[in-house]
């Protein structure tokens, strides 16, 4: 017999009656748990995409008020489970990009994750100022501050447009492409200092940062703008969750470095308002 457990909900989840986007399951199938809320489940095994399959000790109430759930899917990231070790992150304020403000180069926050991704990482390390810039003016968030310096340059998919960006705000940096490996990110981490990373996604690519790592689960950790990722897979809930969201080592094998080790794409920081922080040109 399985022996029960509890789980803690460490930010506001979905629970869901399959292995799918929270948008594409009616309110009879899914049920929001706040984050904090503790549960005592009787069976806990993996599943798809990085969820875990729980059979909980009591149901919970869908979002139609009416069904009672027992048997639920959850995305195992957003799960405390009793008797895992405590993940190691850097404290930095996460950011989403789809309520971003639109703008006339930048269009809107569907085509915001570089942009996004970059003021996570320029407040972190100016401990707030954009944030504090953005209040003072009067605009909803850091992104608006961002934009406005970006534009300057031109689009938020040009890495060198975004280097020019964060230098006006006193941070060096540049952004090298198929050259990173693991021990660059953990060396950055090491430092404090979280890095903008792009990922393989559709046809394409997106931009996340990555914001710590733990060695103990193999799990990197990452703030995705865009929402919850399904492990390397291209299915999303978007705008939903995104905080710290746990990346195996697999699943960076086939989204990061899918070209082979040593071939990551990301932004190295070299100093901040004057001062260096340990990491050198050429990584």
């Amino acid at each position: 017999m399985a022996t029960k457990r509890a789980v803690t909900a460490s930010i506001d989840t979905i629970f869901k009656q399959d292995v799918v986007g929270s948008q594409d399951l009616e309110p009879s199938e899914k049920v929001l748990v706040k984050a904090g809320t503790r549960l005592v489940v009787r069976e806990i095994t993996p599943d798809r995409f990085q969820h875990v399959k729980l059979r909980l000790d009591s149901p919970l109430l869908a979002l139609d008020g009416l069904t009672s759930l027992s048997t639920v899917y959850a995305y195992q990231p957003h799960l405390q489970v009793d008797g895992l070790p405590q993940i190691i992150k850097l404290p930095v304020n996460y950011r989403g990009q789809t309520d971003n403000d639109w703008h006339p180069t930048f269009g809107n926050g569907y085509r915001q994750c570089n942009l996004t991704s970059c003021t996570m990482l320029a407040d972190f390390l100016l401990e707030g100022e954009l944030s504090r810039r953005a209040a003072a003016a009067g605009r909803k968030e850091p992104e608006s501050v961002y934009q406005e310096v970006l534009a300057k340059y031109g689009d938020t998919i040009d890495h060198n447009c975004q280097t020019k960006a964060l230098k006006d705000f006193g941070i060096e940096s540049y952004y090298t492409q198929q050259t990173l490996a693991a021990d660059d990110l953990l060396l950055s981490l090491r430092q404090g200092i979280p890095v903008v990373i792009g990922v393989k996604y559709k046809t394409g690519g997106h931009i996340v940062l990555l914001v710590g790592h733990d060695p103990a689960r193999r799990l990197w950790l990452v703030h995705d703008p865009f929402g919850t990722r399904h492990g390397a897979s291209d299915s999303y809930d978007i705008g939903i969750g995104g905080a710290y969201d746990e990346y195996s080592y697999d699943t960076f094998d086939r989204i990061l470095w899918d070209r082979g080790p040593g071939t990551a794409d990301g932004r190295i920081v070299t100093g901040i308002k004057g001062k260096t922080t340990g990491l050198t040109a050429g990584l």
